[in-house]
C-alpha cells in the first residue's frame, strides 16, 4: 500500500482538503473501436494468392478486446463490378499471435477467389456488422512487375553478391525484399560461425522507383541488430557453398504503407493512417509478390547460373 507523503507536502494536502469540498468527477469511458485489417496478396505462383480480413476491437483500458464479429458480412467488389462475400474462417488464418483473452473474427477467401484478382485492378470493400455499423474502402492493386534474370530460380556462385533488379510497379508506394535462407549451419561449420537452421531477412525500398537490391548484403536492414555479428559480416560477401534462399520481392500499395509505417517520434506510439471510412477504422491494403529460389553452388547441376 502506498503511504501518504510526510512533511510540508502532507501539510499542504491537509490544508487544501480542509479548504474545499470534494466534487463528483465523471471519468470518460474507454470506447472499444472496431478495426478491420484487410489484405490482398496477388502472387505469380499457383494457389499462392491470399485475401484475408480480420475484424477486431481496440484495446480499451489497457485490456485486449474480447469482441468477436462472426456475423459481419465482408464483401469484395472486383474491377468488373462482381461482388463476392468472404466466408468466416478460423482466427489463425488471419493472425499468428494474439494476446490472451483477445477476440476478433477472421474472414478468408478460398484459393479460387483469391487467385481471381489481378495486378492493377481496382477493388472495393464493404463491411456490414450485425449491429448496423458499416465500414468501406477501396484500393488499387499495384501493377505487374518482373524480376530480371532469375526466372523461377537460379544458381549463384558461392561468396558472391547478386544485384536483383525489377521493373517498376504502377501504383506501388514501396517494395519489400525478403529472403528465407537455409543450409547455413552445415555451410559455415568449417568457418566456426554459428547460424540458425533457417534465417529470415527483411529489407525495404521506400519509393516506387527504388527497384534494385543487392542479395544478400542489402536484404535484412531490419534484422541487423538481432543477427550475430560474425554471421552478419559473413553474409556481406554472399552465401557460402551449399546454402540456398527463397526470395520474394513484393510491391505494396499506399494503404499498406500508410498503415504500417512509423512517422516521426511519437511518445504515444505509431500513428496509423486508415484507409477505411465509416463506423470504425482500419486498412484495405494490396500487394503483388514475385518469388524465386537462389542456390549458392559451383555445381552446374544445381541449376542455371543467374544472369
Amino acid at each position: 500500500m502506498r503511504r501518504l507523503a510526510a512533511g510540508p507536502l502532507a501539510l499542504l494536502l491537509s490544508v487544501a482538503a480542509g479548504a474545499c469540498e470534494l466534487t463528483d468527477v465523471t471519468l470518460i469511458d474507454f470506447t472499444d473501436v472496431v478495426v478491420a485489417e484487410v489484405y490482398l496478396t496477388v502472387s505469380d505462383q499457383a494457389n499462392a494468392s491470399r485475401l484475408r480480413a480480420f475484424i477486431h476491437g481496440t484495446a480499451a483500458g489497457s485490456q485486449p478486446s474480447s469482441q468477436s464479429f462472426d456475423d459481419a458480412v465482408v464483401t469484395i467488389t472486383d474491377g468488373d463490378g462482381v461482388a463476392s462475400v468472404l466466408p468466416l474462417s478460423v482466427p489463425d488464418e488471419c493472425v499468428s499471435i494474439r494476446p490472451e483473452g483477445s477476440g476478433g473474427s477472421c474472414f478468408a477467401a478460398d484459393l479460387v477467389l483469391a487467385g481471381s484478382f489481378t495486378a492493377g485492378e481496382l477493388l472495393g470493400l464493404d463491411i456490414a456488422l450485425a449491429d448496423g455499423r458499416v465500414l468501406a474502402g477501396s484500393t488499387r492493386v499495384p501493377g505487374d512487375f518482373l524480376v530480371a534474370d532469375v526466372g523461377s530460380g537460379c544458381r549463384v556462385p558461392p561468396d558472391t553478391t547478386l544485384p536483383l533488379r525489377w521493373s517498376r510497379s504502377d501504383s506501388a508506394w514501396a517494395y519489400l525484399s525478403e529472403a528465407y535462407i537455409t543450409g547455413l549451419p552445415a555451410a559455415l561449420a568449417g568457418e566456426g560461425i554459428e547460424a540458425p537452421d533457417s534465417l529470415h531477412l527483411l529489407g525495404l525500398s521506400i519509393s516506387e522507383s527504388d527497384t534494385t537490391v543487392v542479395f544478400p548484403s542489402e536484404i535484412g536492414v531490419f534484422d541487423r541488430f538481432d543477427l550475430d555479428q560474425a554471421l552478419a559480416v559473413r553474409l556481406q560477401r554472399g552465401l557460402p557453398e551449399g546454402a540456398s534462399a527463397d526470395v520474394a520481392i513484393t510491391a505494396v500499395d499506399r494503404n499498406f504503407v500508410n498503415w504500417v509505417r512509423g512517422g516521426n517520434f511519437n511518445p504515444s506510439g505509431t500513428v496509423r493512417v486508415p484507409s477505411l471510412t465509416g463506423d470504425g477504422s482500419g486498412v484495405f491494403g494490396a500487394a503483388v509478390t514475385r518469388r524465386f529460389t537462389l542456390v549458392s553452388s559451383t555445381d552446374t547441376m544445381a541449376g542455371p547460373l543467374c544472369s
